[in-house]
């Protein structure tokens, strides 16, 4: 008679030692990329969650030890998330605003629940996305910015 498998014996854990980061110059676009963002998981590994919380991103990945720190997804997952929302958002104003079935309180509270519904579960997946994206095209904005500490030669 065998004995059950433990539960943290039928997955392989990841650690830094078994699962390498990406060279910066090897990382590429793919859709598994986005993938592992929505889901809200590490870009390299697709193990280690890329957010603590809501929305905080974490500053290092604890499965695979790759480092966040230098990235700022900055306002890119709310213009997606506004995006998004409010695709789904006009078409039912528009239905609502020509409806006289539907009662101003009713169409104002349905309105409302879509939204925040809506912002609820599609902003922390665009977080993981822009992140994810920032990661592979390694765009983090470092090289524009000027370490004022030095001075030029003169």
């Amino acid at each position: 008679m065998t004995s059950p498998k433990s539960p943290s014996s039928r997955r392989p854990q990841n650690t830094a030692s078994n699962v390498p980061p990406v060279a910066e110059n090897q990382r590429k676009f793919s859709f598994e990329i986005l993938r592992h963002g929505i889901k809200k998981r590490c870009p390299n590994c697709g193990i280690g969650p890329v957010l603590t919380g809501y929305l905080k991103p974490l500053p290092e990945c604890s499965a695979c030890g790759e480092d966040f720190r230098h990235i700022s997804a900055d306002d890119g997952p709310a213009w997606l998330t506004l995006i998004l929302v409010g695709h789904a958002i006009v078409p039912l104003m528009l239905y609502f605003g020509r409806d006289e079935q539907v009662s101003l309180w009713l169409a104002f509270l349905i309105l409302s629940i879509v939204t925040l519904a809506g912002v609820y579960v599609i902003l922390p997946r665009a977080k993981g996305v822009f992140i994810g994206l920032i990661w592979a095209t390694g765009a983090t904005g470092a090289a524009m910015t000027r370490d004022d500490r030095e001075t030029p030669d003169a």
